[in-house]
């Protein structure tokens, strides 16, 4: 391993916590089955060799009843339903997050992703969290942010529910709880510049976890916290996130409560509306974490 160019270290972030502002959200949902099973288009002896090194045999019947929606193509819905991104929309850093494996492995969802936006930003993918994934790419996105002076980040959150193997047997796991497809887009902005995330946290539950959680804000919450028994007080609106979507429940969650009105407050004059911090979180039981992260919504139109 070896740097191009000599790390660059910034000093400690100095001043008041600043919180992303989301702008604009858009969820995706394909329809349940795609085109018909052909087994000259699955590779199918890709997939048995794929899966002999783990005893792990390819189940036609499981593969060919499920949705057989890419990760790709999902991505590509939920950016469509976020509508037109022009220069002055369009993010400076995009992220992925997912938990559980595509099954199309000849396309990088981060790669194809970037292609679809103007200015042709920085994009990666983060995984092998679980439920935590998506919380953990947006304090990646906001540290990117805070470091090169970025202000417009594309967080994009996929479950793709097709697997070619049969579910591991044993405790829970992302594959496990996976019951089809969805993806979900929020395009935020960083104006916090150096200053340090806050609001969020992740680990284990405990009360030093929760020193940043507003009990007054709306909470969405993903289906996992449901597991978490230890919680502290909450005094806002509640929304829950569907089962069997680990990585996209709790931001569900989020478009339904913007939807409902429990993101945003309109003045009583009908001048526009004020910011209510919504709180997005979820447990993962297999690892014994809980994270959540504070996002000011009041600009928010979900589409």
């Amino acid at each position: 391993m070896f740097r191009a160019t000599a790390a660059v270290r910034h000093p400690h972030p100095a001043g008041p916590a600043a919180l992303p502002r989301l702008v604009r959200a858009a969820g995706y949902s394909p329809p349940a089955h795609s085109a018909p099973y052909r087994p000259g288009d699955a590779r199918e002896e890709f997939y048995d060799e794929l899966g002999a090194p783990y005893r792990a045999s390819f189940d036609r019947a499981r593969f060919a009843a499920a949705g057989r929606h890419t990760s790709v193509e999902l991505a590509y819905g939920a950016l469509e339903a976020l509508g037109p991104l022009d220069a002055g929309d369009a993010p400076e850093l995009a992220v992925v997050a997912y938990a559980a494996p595509d099954f199309e492995h000849t396309e990088l969802v981060a790669s194809c992703l970037r292609r679809r936006l103007p200015g042709g930003p920085l994009a990666f993918a983060l995984s092998d969290q679980g439920r935590l994934a998506p919380f953990s790419a947006l304090r990646v996105a906001v540290e990117y942010a805070r470091r090169c002076g970025w202000t417009r980040l594309l967080l994009l959150v996929v479950d793709q529910g097709t697997q070619p193997f049969p579910p591991p047997a044993g405790p829970s796991s992302a594959e496990v709880e996976l019951d089809g497809d969805a993806a979900v887009a929020l395009l935020l902005r960083w104006d916090g510049r150096d200053r340090p995330l806050g609001g969020q946290a992740q680990g284990r539950p405990g009360p030093g976890l929760f020193a940043q959680w507003p009990a007054d804000a709306a909470l969405a919450a993903g289906a996992g916290l449901a597991d978490c028994g230890e919680l502290p007080s909450h005094r806002g609106p509640l929304t829950e996130g569907p089962t069997g979507r680990p990585a996209t429940g709790s931001w569900t969650a989020l478009l339904d409560a913007a939807a409902r009105g429990d993101a945003t407050t309109a003045h009583a004059d009908g001048a526009g509306y004020v910011d209510r911090p919504v709180v997005v979180a979820d447990y993962d039981r297999e690892r014994d974490a809980l994270a959540y992260c504070t996002l000011h919504t009041g600009e928010l139109r979900p589409r």
